[in-house]
């Protein structure tokens, strides 16, 4: 009796796709942020409402610039980068952030000068 070979029928392992660092900054950082400022942008007369909204809108573009810096160097560790590559996104990450503060904190003043010159008008008009 002769007896037929099966050849092995391993499935195919499928490749996963990476994300890449470069995409994750450049949404999180620069396309995001733009969107929401774009988005809850006061098109019309200054309100308290759209100061408010605005001032928000900075503060979670901001958020996500951070957290979008920081899953780029996670995503730098985890795929065990050689040193300098870890090294130079923490600063990347760094810099970011400290961008990111300086950000919020000047929205908050922002938000601040807005009110006051929303209370002088209303004060002049009435």
């Amino acid at each position: 009796m002769t007896t037929q070979t099966v050849p092995d029928r391993t499935p195919l392992a499928r490749k996963s796709r990476r994300i890449s660092r470069t995409a994750v900054l450049l949404v999180g950082v620069v396309l995001i942020p733009m969107a929401l400022t774009v988005a809850f942008n006061s098109y019309g007369a200054l309100t308290v409402d759209g100061a408010i909204r605005m001032a928000f809108a900075t503060v979670a573009g901001q958020t996500v610039a951070i957290l979008s810096a920081l899953a780029c160097l996670v995503l730098t560790v985890k795929r065990r980068y050689a040193w300098p590559a870890v090294v130079a996104f923490a600063i990347i990450t760094a810099l970011i952030t400290l961008g990111a503060l300086g950000t919020i904190a000047s929205a908050g003043d922002t938000l601040l000068n807005r009110l006051d010159i929303i209370a002088d008008v209303e004060r002049l008009n009435n």
